[in-house]
This record gives structure tokens, sequence and C-alpha cells, in this order.
């Protein structure tokens, strides 16, 4: 008679707009475990987006006007709504010059949110002004148009980028204020602006660490990139990998043909696990535009074959919200299985959502699609088997089920859950 190994996996829902497919590759032996936390969120009030009035500056005396004002309710599922008559405004003061805050607020469904916008208050005399400008990295590129100036006079700032840079935005206390290299505006205060420019130049980075191995971990980067017949020639350190260039103009980057890292006790290298996902042999070729900087992690592997199961996995999961069914996918890559042990078993254990922030829940269940094996479920745990004779690699695919009445029913707010799968002997 056939024995059973059973393996539970934990997977984390995270609700946002876009379902995540990210895998991160897992070995469970029998008996272990992982888990991936889950989070679900229900539609609520979450920021204000105020355009503010018109008009912006007042004489001593004025009352606030309005006009042209736009306040519009931002929800967390990204949906708004215009609440410009809706709100309650706080903060103006027209009593002395200087510099006021007006706040907007909004109150839906016992959740408030507030925002702003600046008024300035002047009296009817002429003052003059100082507008200083500068470049941020000074070698970026060169501003002009500071100086002093009159009250209500129009300032234009120009920013012109040196050769290798581009001209990004200007700010003013760190915060952007125009993305515009001729940035007009009307003098009403003394300013200080700082044009931000950044390098045409993309330097992509790799880091390589030891893993369960030893020596100290160091990093490359695309500054030093040679070329498609240099890296054909070996002209590189194996150890370190190469960027290289090829007839296209595309930026390849090659993984360490060997690793420079000492081994652990009774094992040997087994190739470099990568930050984004997988499992790689010395020299396997990345186009860096595609996978950006990453991480390389040493694998080691030993003598012994321990019964496991070698999973790609989802890392995140998202959920959008109201979404009956959500696919998953799982890929058993490879397996080691004992004689006296033919075969192993995939369950998917569940409980619900729960709120961070109020007792609420959200119930959901697990259903699982693996053709050419059995499956089903063990009580309320979806499952599918796996015998020492099934060709590996083998896909399956979950689903998440939530129901439209359980989405209808649930309080905004965050939910955190997990789907075990858990490795056991049947």
């Amino acid at each position: 008679m056939k024995k059973l190994l059973s393996i539970v996996l934990s997977l984390s829902l995270v609700m946002a707009c876009v379902p995540m497919t990210t895998t991160a590759e897992t070995i469970l032996e029998p008996d272990e475990e992982t888990s991936i936390s889950l989070t679900a969120e229900v539609p609520g009030l979450s920021s204000l987006t105020v355009t503010a009035p018109t008009k912006t500056t007042y004489n001593i005396g004025d009352e606030l006007d309005t006009t042209g004002m736009v306040v519009t309710a931002v929800f967390s599922d990204n949906s708004t709504k215009d609440v410009t008559s809706d709100v309650t405004l706080d903060g103006f003061d027209s009593t002395a010059e200087g510099d006021v805050t007006v706040t907007v607020s909004y109150t839906e469904k016992d959740i408030t949110k507030t925002g702003t916008f600046e008024v300035t208050i002047v009296d009817t005399s002429v003052d003059t002004y100082t507008i200083a400008v500068s470049a941020n990295p000074s070698e970026g590129g060169t501003v002009s148009g500071g100086g002093e100036f009159e009250e209500d006079d129009s300032v234009t700032v120009t920013a012109t980028a040196n050769s290798g840079y581009s001209f990004v935005k200007w700010t003013e206390n760190g915060e952007q204020v125009s993305t515009d290299a001729s940035y007009t505006f009307t003098a009403t205060s003394d300013r200080t602006l700082v044009a931000v420019f950044e390098s045409d130049e993309i330097i992509y980075t790799i880091t390589i660490e030891p893993g369960d191995g030893t020596g100290d971990a160091f990093t490359v980067d695309s500054s030093t990139i040679i070329s498609r017949a240099e890296k054909l020639a070996g002209n590189y350190d194996a150890s370190k990998g190469c960027f290289y260039l090829d007839k296209n103009g595309k930026v390849y980057y090659v993984l360490p043909e060997y690793c420079s890292f000492t081994a652990p006790a009774d094992k040997e290298f087994d190739g470099w696990e990568a930050s984004f996902g997988g499992i790689f042999d010395g020299s396997t070729i990345f186009d860096i535009a595609e996978t950006g900087s990453f991480t390389i992690t040493a694998q080691w592997k030993g003598p012994d074959l321990d019964p496991h199961l070698t999973l790609s996995i989802p890392a995140t999961l998202d959920i959008n919200y109201g979404d009956t069914q959500t696919p998953f996918d799982i890929q058993v890559k490879e397996g080691v299985f004992r004689d006296d042990m033919g075969n192993y078993e995939v369950l998917f254990p569940y409980s619900s959502f729960q709120c961070t922030s109020h007792d609420g829940t959200i119930p959901f269940t697990v259903t699982t699609n693996a053709e050419g094996v059995p499956n089903g479920y063990h009580g309320d745990k979806a499952y599918f088997a796996l015998f020492n004779d099934t060709p590996l690699p083998f896909s399956c695919q979950g689903f998440i089920n939530i129901t439209s009445e359980d989405w209808a029913a649930a309080k905004p707010g965050k939910y955190t859950a997990t789907l075990r799968v858990q490795v056991m002997w049947c």
C-alpha cells in the first residue's frame, strides 16, 4: 500500500489593483511548512485631493473666495468623488499679513480626511522679494533668472542641463514646484528654488552573497561594460560575472561561472538563487533592462538526498476587491522520494481574513485544478497527490474563492490571512 507525503504551503494575499504572480522556489522536507502573509482591503475614504481656489492672494480684511476650489475624495480602491460642496473650511484669517493655511475637512462613514491649501495675506504697499536659484548637482547644469523683484512681478527661472545630464524638476524646501525647465510665476514672497538634474547613465548593481557558505558578499556594477567579443574571449573575472554589450546595443549580465565562496562542510556549490525567483547555473545570461538590479545567493548541496519537493510558489498574491475567484499557480519542479514512500500529497488549509483595524472577517475557500493526478478534498482542505512516477515538472492551478455577499458585508480596512502548505506523511 502506497504511503502519502502531504505538503502544506502558506500563501500571502495582498489586495491591490493588479494580481501579482511573483514566484519563489521553496524546498520542503517531510513535516516542514512555510507561509506567506496575505492582505486584503475593503475600500474606504483614504485621502482628499484639494485644488486651491483661483484666488490665493488677499488684502488685509478680505473674505475667503472659494471660486475655483475643487475637493476630490479618494478611496482605497482608487475610486474618486467630487465633494467640494460637502467640505468644511477652517483656518482662514486675513487680519494680518502673512501666509495662511486653510484646512479642508470631509467625513464619510465615520472616516475624516483633511487637506490644505495656502493663501497669502498682503497689504497694499509694494514689497521687494528675493528669488534665489541653484543647481543640484552643481555639475548637472546651469540656472538663471534669479534676483530682486517687486511684488506681483512675473518671474521666469530657467534651467539648462549640461551634456550627460537631464533636467528633472524645480524644488523649493525639498518639494517639487515645477517640471518645466523654464518656470514662470508671480513674485509674492522670497523664494529659494533648486533645479534638480540627474545623470543620463543608468548603473545596474548585482549583489553576490555566500548563502550558507563563508566569505564576504560583494557587488559588481555596470560602470564597466565589456564588448560581446571580450565576453566570448573570456576577458573578464569569471568569479564575478560581467556586463557586456551585444551588437544591438543591449546590456546583458552573465552570472559567475564558478563560486569564490567557501562551501559549508560536506557540501558543494549548486547554483545561484536570484532575488526575483529561480535558481540558475553559472554563466546564465540575463537582459539587465528586464531584470534591473538584483541579488544572487550561492546555493549548496550535500551528498544525502533526503525526501523533498522543490516547489515554485507565489511569493505574493494580490487580490482585487470584489473578485470572486483569483487563480494562483504552483509548480513541482523536482522531487526526491524514499523507496518505502511512494507519493506526496499537497494540501491547502486556510483561514479567514482578519482585519487589522476592527474585528471583521472575510471568509475564503480554496479549490484546485490538477490534471492527470488525484485531487479533491480532505474535509475542507483542497489537495493534489504526486507519485514517484509522476512526470516532473508538474503544475497545478489553485483558486482563492470569496463570495460577492462576503465582499459586500466586509467593513473598510486592511485584512490579513494565511494559506498554509504543510509536508507530512500519510
